[in-house]
């Protein structure tokens, strides 16, 4: 793939153009990472540990508005998620995660971009697939209510949808006067990336999805970390 040219008339590597180790890594990962050169240890070190820290700070706000103990470590396992607490935590990661890598880092504008988009698919999916899901509980049709693969259907449609809604708002935020090309969104890419809307999952109910936000803190700490260590 030949090099493109930025606005400046500078060369510039496409995303993932590099080589690591003389091996390129895995189409699947291709869709994930979104870096230009290779991140150095200290980078993905202090975007994990800024991560983390807002995922500390978040769901120990949360757990103390619950009323639950923040001397068990078991707390992180019994706390209620709704939209609030999910769309919240999943902010403050990011934020965590982003302003961790941007330590030292001359890629500042990047990481943002990326902590954008991070927090774009995992809140905006999760906003629209709340409202068919209380359509669904709200049916009075009992045959649609109770229908396992109606709901499993309309939630990855909807959850699908909102990820693509959600790439096209990164783009705008991130580059509103349309500069340089949109990063597009293909279902590879949404396939890829779904553990970030991990959340719609969650607050949708879906068979044998019911212990999925147990694991919310670590999806979204890991969502600050890709956020930060993105160059």
């Amino acid at each position: 793939m030949q090099n493109q040219l930025n606005i400046n008339n500078s060369t510039i590597k496409p995303f993932n153009s590099f080589k690591n180790s003389a091996k390129v890594k895995k189409a699947y990962l291709n869709y994930r990472w979104h870096n230009t050169d290779v991140v150095e240890i200290h980078t993905k070190i202090k975007a994990f540990a800024g991560s983390l820290l807002g995922v500390a700070l978040a769901t120990g706000f949360v757990a103390k508005k619950q009323n639950l103990k923040l001397s068990n470590p078991l707390t992180l396992f019994k706390i209620k998620y709704g939209v609030k607490e999910m769309v919240s935590i999943s902010a403050i990661s990011i934020i965590g995660g982003v302003l961790g890598g941007m330590i030292g880092s001359d890629k500042k504008k990047e990481k943002i971009n990326e902590g954008v988009f991070q927090f774009m698919n995992a809140s905006v999916p999760l906003m629209v697939v709340h409202p068919v899901t209380k359509l669904l509980d709200n049916c009075k049709n009992a045959k649609i209510k109770e229908n396992k693969l109606i709901r499993i259907g309309a939630t990855f449609a909807v959850l699908f949808a909102g990820m693509k809604g959600a790439a096209v708002l990164s783009n705008f935020i991130n580059d509103p006067h349309d500069k340089v090309p949109d990063r597009k969104l293909t279902m590879k890419d949404s396939l890829a990336n779904i553990d970030d809307a991990f959340g719609a999952l969650a607050v949708a109910k879906i068979p044998y999805a019911n212990n999925v936000e147990k694991v919310l803190p670590f999806i979204y700490t890991w969502c600050g970390y890709r956020a930060g260590q993105s160059n």
